[in-house]
């Protein structure tokens, strides 16, 4: 009996152990001084900011800046697409132009949505194979574009499903899912051939990302992990003092954007 007494103790030391090492805190590794409107963080650790001017910079993951890119021809820059390291997307919504970053941000192609009068796209994400996503808001479909920009997939006219023009504000794609945010709504999921799937229970978002397709987003000063395929989510606390605007998750390190500078923290 005691020897089964004892076994039971060393059981439970070991989970409380394990249960310990899942909720590890998080302690910050680096801090970049730098003022800036919006954060990223790739697969490789990798920060980018996005300052004022619009001017996009890139840090590694000791909080050194080793890359910037500027471009005043396309007005305001709408969105970053950082998903690919090898391939940073750009997209400005005013002017309907994309721009293609290599790994040192320099400019490696760039495309004119205006050469087809028919399209109006609201929204970009980077996918596989070198592919595009967007959102096309005349014709209210989903659409996959090949490496040359031309039409893969489409989805259906979405108004079939909502009765109404879906107003899209933010995308993102895993080699599984494409995930339509759409204004003052939820985040709709689609599969890879433009497939409507669901819409998932999480609103209020006023921005998200995609990790190894996990989708990451700020509520209050927790960092909450939500997964679409099990429908399981997490919180993790975020331990930054100041009032936090926006928050990016890479692959072992997390930026938190404030007012005044971006903390780089990890667990590891």
């Amino acid at each position: 009996m005691r020897r089964l007494i004892v076994l039971l103790f060393n059981c439970l030391i070991v989970v409380l152990l394990n249960v310990g090492a899942v909720k590890a805190q998080l302690k910050q590794v680096a801090q970049i001084d730098t003022i800036a409107k919006s954060v990223y963080a790739d697969n490789l650790d990798n920060v980018y900011l996005l300052s004022d001017r619009d001017e996009l910079l890139k840090y590694d993951a000791k909080g050194k800046l080793r890359w910037r890119y500027s471009n005043n021809r396309f007005g305001k820059l709408h969105s970053v697409d950082v998903s690919d390291p090898l391939r940073v997307v750009l997209f400005y919504a005013d002017f309907q132009q994309v721009v293609v970053l290599n790994n040192n941000l320099n400019e490696i192609t760039s495309y004119s949505f205006a050469k087809n009068s028919n399209l109006l796209v609201s929204v970009v994400a980077s996918g596989n194979n070198n592919s595009l996503w967007i959102f096309d808001r005349a014709a209210n479909a989903l659409i996959k574009l090949s490496s040359n920009f031309t039409e893969d997939v489409r989805s259906a006219n979405l108004f079939q499903l909502f009765d109404e023009v879906v107003d899209a504000k933010q995308m993102a794609a895993s080699d599984q899912y494409v995930f339509l945010q759409r204004k003052n709504e939820g985040v709709l999921q689609f599969d890879r051939f433009a497939g409507y799937v669901r819409e998932l229970p999480i609103d209020s978002l006023s921005d998200f990302n995609i990790t190894s397709n996990v989708i990451a987003y700020l509520k209050g000063n927790d960092l909450v992990r939500y997964h679409p395929t099990t429908f399981e989510s997490s919180k993790q606390k975020l331990p930054v003092s100041l009032p936090i605007r926006q928050v990016a998750v890479g692959n072992k390190l997390i930026a938190v954007l404030t007012e005044k500078a971006v903390f780089l923290l990890s667990d590891n």
